[in-house]
Parts: C-alpha cells; structure tokens; sequence
C-alpha cells in the first residue's frame, strides 16, 4: 500500500514539472492540485515566472468572469495553446454587439512583457480581454473571440499578428499602440468598436487580411471606404 501511495505521489509530481522535451505543461488538473510548476502556487491564474516554453495538454474553462487562466511575469515565454482553448463564460452577439456580462478576467495577461510567444488554439468567453502582451509579441494562428472587451492588446510597438481570427469582441477587435506592428493574412470582424485599434495608424502594417486596412482599422461597420476615413 505504501510503495502504491509513493508511486501515485511520485506520477503527480513529475505530470506537474514537466514533458520529456522540456515543454512545461499547463492543464486544469495540475492547476488545482497545487501548481503546473515551480512559481505556480495552484488555482487561478496559472503564474509563470520563468523564460521558456509551456504547452496545454487540455481546455481551461470556467464560469466566472473574474477570473484570469494564465498570468505572466516574465520575458522570453512561449505558450502553445496545442488546439485547445481558454473558455469563459460571456457571450456577445447582435448587429448592434453586445456582451452578457463582464468582468475582470483575462485568457492570458503578459502585459510588460516582452518577446512573448502565442499560437495555436482559442481564447473566447474572458470578462475583460482576451490576450493582453508586452513588447515585440508574436502571436499566430489563435482565434479570439467573444471576449467582454479587446480581443488581443498588444500596445507596445514591435507586434507581428499572423493568421488570427479576432470576432466579436465587446470593444476593439486588436488594440495596438503608438508604434509599428502588424497584422497580415487575417480575419477581423463584427468587434464592438475598431476592428484593429493604432495610435497612429500609419503604423499598423497591414498584409493579406480578408478586410482591408481601411476597414481594420476604422470601425468594423463603415460600408464604404469614404466612411473609414
């Protein structure tokens, strides 16, 4: 019974450091057991702390609009979403958008943070944004969606966006600030108020998107291209 208990412990202890290619891994089991790694003291947020790469091997979901699935605090970090999403409870919807509720949480919050790495997977549902992100972010093939309001921040100069899919919104589709990022081969639409969001809008390198850049960047709704700008 003993040597069965320690190998139990033991199979806990190593599914909440890390994969065998040096991946840390993120799921709703390790996060309420008591933290995916060291630095993550368990529950919600998960807490990153060091530079490196970190994968979910499930869905995060929950029913509250307050909370945030994963914080940030360091540079040099990489999450792979790896197909699975960040679920929370809101829902927007309507010609005229609208959201059923909001709140404070956010899918992922790296805001400070520089060289930060997301792709692959969904961030829908959050009360507050979706993804939030320092200087010189990466982020690619993610769709975000529904979030009570910016789907993706990202208003430090130097952000490349890439084959993302950013909808309805309950305010800025993309939020960017007063420097060069951009946004190429893309789909953003039907967000409460700008599809993509520039200081100056000069700026925001456009490339390929399914809209243009006259109507990323002005608001989603102008239906011609006098009203953009």
């Amino acid at each position: 019974m003993r040597i069965s208990m320690f190998l139990f412990i033991l199979g806990l202890t190593v599914t909440t450091v890390h994969a065998s290619d040096g991946v840390f891994e993120i799921n709703a089991d390790c996060a309420i057991v008591g933290g995916c790694f060291d630095g993550d003291s368990g529950g919600y947020p998960v807490t990153i702390t060091e530079p490196g790469s970190y994968r979910l091997t499930g869905n995060l979901s929950t029913s509250s609009e307050i909370v945030t699935f994963i914080d940030v605090t360091a540079d040099n970090v990489t999450i792979d979403l790896n197909g699975y999403s960040l679920i929370g409870p809101v829902t927007c919807s309507g010609s005229t958008l609208t959201c059923n509720n909001s709140g404070v949480g956010d899918g992922i919050d790296a805001e400070g943070q520089g060289n930060i790495y997301v792709h692959n997977g969904s961030i829908t549902g959050m009360g507050r944004d979706g993804l939030v992100v320092g200087r010189s972010a990466r982020i690619e093939r993610l769709t975000v969606a529904e979030n009570a309001r910016d789907g993706i921040v990202a208003q430090v100069p130097g952000s490349v966006l890439h084959r993302v899919s950013v909808r309805e919104n309950g305010s800025d589709g993309i939020a960017l600030g007063f420097g060069a990022s951009y946004v190429m081969d893309s789909v953003v639409f039907n967000n409460g108020a700008q599809g993509v969001f520039g200081g100056f809008c000069g700026n925001v390198l456009m490339s390929g998107n399914t809209s243009n850049s006259c109507v990323a960047i002005a608001p989603n709704r102008c239906s011609t291209p006098s009203q953009c700008d």
